[in-house]
């Protein structure tokens, strides 16, 4: 059961439409949308669809401005970004092994949890200034050890340096924190998220009860 109260109603009908869209067939809900639909942590925003399948930009991009409106904001090889009234939409070709299989839930593809894990310790190791990265990782302690995301991440990236998420997870200079953060189960906390980064960081093996 999705946990629709993460996600506005317009948006949620949005991403139902693009999925049923046959251009898109082959795309799934990745990100901090697919993981809030999940397990209903947080507020969530954007849209970003990902295929491992390559894809005609250009008859995309037509398909989705003549039926949609949509706004180009940045389009390379394999790469479409923009907005569809206000939300912010990714295309994106990722050829990368599914750790697991997609789910269908309620009508809409949404990546594996351990599949998102991978892709966002990968977000933070390349870009670590989105507040809302750690905080996913942070939640994600209580039903996954470190080791278990890292496991996850040297998977999925075969050959990616499996020291890099770890140190990666606590270092906070970069990070942007004028974003807007809305939780679903209580005030937001940052120096807690942060304790249990460090926390993770030293029981790697660890397990941890709610944040």
């Amino acid at each position: 059961m999705l946990q629709t109260q993460t996600v506005e109603p317009a948006t949620l009908e949005l991403l139902r439409k693009l999925q049923q869209e046959p251009l898109l067939a082959t795309f799934n809900l990745v990100g901090g949308t697919a993981l809030a639909l999940r397990i209903g942590h947080r507020k969530s925003v954007d849209l970003d669809l990902f295929t491992r399948e390559g894809f005609d930009l250009e008859e995309v991009k037509s398909m989705l401005v003549e039926k949609y409106d949509f706004k180009v904001s940045f389009e390379r090889q394999h790469t479409l970004k923009g907005f569809i009234g206000g939300v912010m939409i990714d295309c994106i070709r990722f050829n990368y092994p599914h750790l697991q299989a997609p789910d269908e839930i309620d009508g809409v593809r949404l990546e594996s949890i351990p599949d998102i894990i991978a892709m966002k310790l990968s977000a933070i190791v390349q870009n670590g200034t989105r507040i809302k990265d750690f905080i996913d990782i942070a939640t994600l302690s209580t039903k996954y050890s470190l080791d278990e995301m890292l496991q996850f991440y040297v998977d999925k990236f075969p050959n990616a340096n499996i020291v890099m998420p770890a140190k990666a997870l606590t270092y906070f200079d970069e990070i942007n924190f004028d974003e807007s953060v809305v939780m679903t189960t209580g005030k937001f906390d940052w120096k807690r998220v942060a304790k249990r980064l460090q926390d993770m960081a030293k029981n790697p093996q660890k397990v941890f009860s709610t944040l």
